[in-house]
C-alpha cells in the first residue's frame, strides 16, 4: 500500500496528464492552448472536430494513452458513448453568455437559445439582467435539436443561439445561428475539473479495435458499408462527389445520400460474388467506374467501395452542382432595410413561380445568393442548382455541356434537372448563346436564373445578343441594389461576420466602436460585399479585446482610403461598365472620381477639369435620376 501511494504521487510529481481536447470549433483551439499552457501538470493536445468527427479522433487517442478527453456540448456527450476515458465538459459560463448577448443585443431581428438547460438557465438569467426578453428551449440530446428549432422558427425567431449542432441544423434549414463560444474563463473552470476528475479516476484503459483506413489522400472515392448499407466509413473524395460533409453521410443508408450508387452496390451484393465486380454510375456531372468488394469482418459482412473518375468533366464543363442544404436562403440574406427587404419580397415571389429570371446588379453585390435564395425556396429546391460562368467558357465547352459528346451525355440528354445560373450571362457569344436558347427551348428540366452587371435592357440595345434569349431568360427582372444604398444594413453584416470570427479565431468579440462604425457608413463601398467583407475581416484580426477600437484599425481603414485615392480600390473592385448612353457612362465615372478622392468635390473637379457649379449640377441630375 506504502509503496503503491508512493509510485502515485512520483507520477502526479513528475508526469504530467495528457489531455485530449476536441474543439467543436476552429477558434476555440487557441484559447485551449493559451490557457492549458500556463498550466504546469497539463499535457494538451487539440484537435478540431465536431460531434461524428471526433469519434475515431477519441477511439484513437484511448488507444494512445490519454488519461482524459475534453470537449463541450453535444460532441462531449457523443464522445462518452464511444470512450472508456474519462470525458471532462467545458462549460459555458456567464461570461460567455453576457458577451454573445452583447453581441445581438442592438439586433432588429427576434432571437431565441437553443440548448441543454442548464445553458438555458444562464441566458435567462443574465438576458433579465440586461432587459432582454429572449425565449429558451431546452434539449437533453442532439437528436431533439431539429424540433425545437422548428418551434424556435413557429415562435418566429430569425437567429438561434446555441452550440455547433444548433447552429449547424440552423443553417441547414436555411436560418441564421450564432455560436456561443466558450471564453478563458471557461476553459480555466474546466482545467480544475480535469485535476478533481484525474484524482479520482485511475489512469487505466481498455484497448478497443476500430476500423479505420488513412486514405482521404487517395484519388479515388472510398466507401465502407455494412450489411444494412449503413455508411461507416468515406474519405474525403467521396464527400465531394455525392456533395456531402462526412458527419451527414456517417451513418446514413447509402439509399438515402445516393440511390443511384445504392442500386450498383445492391446489384453487386445480389450478384453474391466474393470477389471484386466492376459497376457504372452517372453522378453529378461526372461518370464512374464502381468496384465493389464483398468481405466479412468478424462475422459481419461489409461492403468495400472504389469510384473512379472515367473523365475530367468538370475542368472542361466549368459549371459546379450544388445540393439545396448547401445554398443561401432568404433566412440567410441578412439586412433589414426597406431597400434589401423590397429586393427579397420581389424575389421571394419569384421563387413561387418556375418562369426564368434575368437578376442584374453591380459586381459583388450578392446576385449569386439571391440566385440560390430563390432556388432554394421554390419547387425546384430538392434538384440540383447549376452554376455556368459564362465568362470562362469557349464555344465548343458551351456546345458540349448543352449536346453532350460520344463519351458523354449534355444537360439536353443526360436526365439533369433543376436550376440553370448563368453568371455574367452578358459574356455568352452568338454561338454560345444559340446553344443555351436550344437548350431552353429542347427541354423543360431547368429554370433558367442569369445573372449580369448589365440591365436586361440595355443589353437588348447593345445589338449582340440574341432577342430571343433575352426574351426567354427575361421573363422576371430582378434588381439587386450595391451596398451604397443600404448602407443601414452594416451593422447586421458586421454582427454574422464576428459571429464567424469568432467561431474561427476563439476571440471573444462583441461589436464595434461607434467611431468605427461611422466611418465604415461613410464609405461608398464601390466594391460591394467582397470589399466590405475582406476589410472587416481584417479588422478583426487586429481586434484585441471584446470591441473593435478605432486605434486599432486605424491603419487599415487609412489604407482603404488611401488607394481609393489612387484608385487602387477602383481597379480591383469597380471597373467601370462602359455599355449604355454617354450620360450613363457619365455619372459612373463621376461616381467613381468622388469615391476615389474620399467624396472631396475640390479634389474631384480639379481631376475632372470642371468647375464646382458643373460637379454640383452633374450630381443634383444625377441624384433625380435615381429618384
Amino acid at each position: 500500500m506504502i509503496y503503491s501511494a508512493t509510485k502515485w504521487m512520483i507520477r502526479r510529481l513528475f508526469m504530467k496528464i495528457r489531455v485530449l481536447a476536441i474543439a467543436p470549433y476552429p477558434g476555440l483551439k487557441d484559447v485551449l492552448l493559451d490557457v492549458a499552457g500556463q498550466d504546469e501538470a497539463i499535457q494538451m493536445d487539440v484537435e478540431v472536430a465536431d460531434l461524428h468527427e471526433a469519434v475515431p479522433l477519441v477511439q484513437h487517442a484511448q488507444r494512445q494513452g490519454y488519461d482524459m478527453i475534453v470537449s463541450r456540448g453535444g460532441t462531449a456527450t457523443l464522445i462518452r458513448e464511444h470512450v472508456k476515458v474519462p470525458v471532462v465538459d467545458i462549460p459555458v459560463s456567464g461570461y460567455d453568455i453576457l458577451r454573445v448577448l452583447t453581441l445581438i443585443k442592438n439586433t432588429h431581428a427576434k432571437v431565441a437559445i437553443i440548448g441543454f438547460p442548464s445553458i438555458c438557465r444562464g441566458v435567462a438569467e443574465v438576458s433579465s439582467l440586461l432587459g432582454l426578453d429572449i425565449p429558451s428551449f431546452a434539449v437533453e440530446h442532439e437528436s431533439e435539436v431539429t424540433h425545437a428549432l422548428e418551434q424556435a422558427f413557429e415562435f418566429g425567431a430569425e437567429i438561434v443561439l446555441g452550440d455547433m449542432v444548433t447552429i449547424r441544423n440552423a443553417q441547414a434549414m436555411g436560418y441564421r445561428g450564432i455560436l456561443i463560444t466558450s471564453g478563458k474563463e471557461s476553459v480555466a473552470d474546466m482545467l480544475g475539473e480535469v485535476h478533481r476528475v484525474y484524482e479520482v479516476h485511475s489512469k487505466g484503459q481498455e484497448k478497443v479495435r476500430f476500423y479505420q483506413q488513412l486514405l482521404d489522400t487517395d484519388a479515388r472515392g472510398i466507401v465502407v458499408m455494412d450489411e444494412a448499407r449503413r455508411i461507416q466509413y468515406v474519405n474525403r473524395t467521396v464527400c465531394h462527389i455525392l456533395r456531402q460533409a462526412e458527419e451527414a453521410l456517417l451513418g446514413q443508408n447509402m439509399m438515402l445520400s445516393s440511390p443511384a450508387l445504392a442500386n450498383v452496390i445492391k446489384q453487386a451484393g445480389e450478384s453474391r460474388q466474393s470477389s471484386e465486380t466492376e459497376h457504372y454510375v452517372h453522378l453529378f456531372d461526372e461518370q464512374y467506374k464502381v468496384s465493389v468488394i464483398p468481405r466479412e469482418t468478424e462475422g459481419r459482412a461489409e461492403y468495400l467501395v472504389y469510384l473512379e473518375s472515367l473523365a475530367k468533366w468538370r475542368s472542361e464543363r466549368r459549371f459546379e452542382a450544388f445540393i439545396p442544404s448547401r445554398l443561401a436562403t432568404f433566412a440567410q440574406l441578412a439586412g433589414s432595410s426597406p431597400t434589401l427587404q423590397k429586393t427579397v419580397h420581389r424575389a421571394k415571389k419569384f421563387a413561387e413561380s418556375d418562369r426564368n429570371i434575368w437578376i442584374s446588379g453591380e459586381r459583388g453585390s450578392g446576385k449569386l445568393k439571391f440566385a440560390q435564395a430563390i432556388h432554394s425556396a421554390s419547387q425546384r429546391q430538392q434538384e440540383g442548382f447549376y452554376i455556368i460562368s459564362c465568362d470562362e467558357m469557349t464555344e465548343e465547352q458551351m456546345y458540349r455541356l448543352v449536346f453532350g459528346t460520344a463519351q458523354a451525355p449534355g444537360l439536353l440528354q443526360g436526365g439533369y434537372a433543376g436550376t440553370l445560373y448563368l453568371n455574367r450571362a452578358d459574356r455568352l457569344s452568338p454561338q454560345a448563346q444559340e446553344s443555351i436558347l436550344q437548350l431552353l427551348r429542347g427541354s423543360r428540366n431547368f429554370r433558367c436564373i442569369a445573372s449580369s452587371s448589365i440591365a436586361m435592357n440595355k443589353l437588348a440595345q447593345r445589338g449582340d445578343y440574341h432577342p430571343d434569349l433575352i426574351y426567354k431568360i427575361g421573363e422576371l427582372h430582378l434588381s439587386v441594389p450595391p451596398l451604397r444604398e443600404h448602407l443601414e444594413d452594416l451593422e447586421e453584416l458586421i454582427r454574422g461576420l464576428i459571429a464567424e470570427h469568432n467561431s474561427q479565431s476563439g476571440k471573444q468579440i462583441v461589436g464595434m466602436r461607434e467611431t468605427v462604425l461611422e466611418r465604415l457608413t461613410q464609405y461608398d463601398w464601390p466594391g460591394n460585399l467582397p470589399e466590405f467583407e475582406s476589410l472587416i475581416q481584417e479588422m478583426l484580426m487586429m481586434t484585441k479585446g471584446h470591441y473593435t477600437e478605432w486605434e486599432e484599425v486605424q491603419d487599415v481603414w487609412e489604407r482603404l482610403v488611401q488607394h481609393a485615392g489612387t484608385s487602387g480600390t477602383a481597379a480591383v473592385y469597380a471597373q467601370i461598365d462602359l455599355s449604355g448612353t454617354y450620360e450613363e457612362i457619365e455619372e459612373r465615372i463621376l461616381w467613381q472620381v468622388l469615391q476615389e478622392e474620399g467624396m472631396n468635390q475640390s479634389k474631384a473637379c480639379k481631376r475632372l477639369g470642371i468647375n464646382r457649379s458643373t460637379l454640383w449640377r452633374k450630381m443634383n441630375k444625377m441624384l433625380k435620376n435615381k429618384t
